[in-house]
């Protein structure tokens, strides 16, 4: 099976992508780039390259996504795992993380609503043929709450998986310290 995260800028996608793959066998190499204070994305610049298409975890913003439409759509066993700006607070979070100066997704502003557009159940089925049962929303403010267990459960019975649950709540305790409203550390973890 295909599971394919997609998430809009600064929504903690690679943070998502990263609590999926953490075992208690690979967390040290986690551990080095959540206390070191590195990015958590794989590489600069693109979350999703055509040579990525060949792995069982693909993940990225929907426009990268959207790039390789035709040939996601010919996966016949595929689950998308939609990161959302659902709500105005999910939306909140978002612009203030947004902080390379750029107003695109400043609140109220055309990308801020876009993204609520993007981010939609009904948008991975039309463009990915994907049937809606497999297509899992979690909320921005989800993710970013304290206590990642609840949305653990949820994945861990949408893609039939056992999450390594101490170390997922290792690197999300992490993450959420240095992703807080008292602590911001701007490009760190989006």
């Amino acid at each position: 099976m295909k599971v394919i995260i997609c998430f809009p800028p600064n929504a903690g996608g690679n943070h998502l992508k990263n609590l999926l793959t953490v075992t208690k066998e690979n967390i040290d190499s986690y551990m080095s780039v959540y206390k070191g204070g590195k990015q958590v994305h794989s590489r600069a610049g693109h979350n999703l390259t055509e040579e990525d298409l060949s792995a069982d975890l693909i993940y990225g913003h929907f426009g990268e996504v959207m790039s390789y439409q035709n040939e996601i759509r010919k996966f016949t066993n595929k689950k998308f795992i939609m990161i959302s700006p659902d709500t105005y607070e999910d939306r909140k979070i978002l612009s203030e993380r947004n902080t390379r100066g750029q107003d695109n997704l400043k609140l109220n502003s055309y990308h801020d609503h876009e993204q609520v557009f993007l981010y939609e159940p009904f948008m991975f089925h039309y463009y990915f043929g994907t049937r809606l049962k497999n297509i899992m929303n979690i909320s921005v403010t989800e993710l970013f709450n304290d206590d990642i267990n609840p949305v653990i459960d949820r994945i861990n019975y949408f893609i039939s998986k056992d999450l390594a649950r101490d170390q997922v709540n290792q690197l999300h305790k992490i993450w959420k310290s240095k992703n807080n409203d008292d602590n911001q550390q701007p490009d760190m973890f989006t």
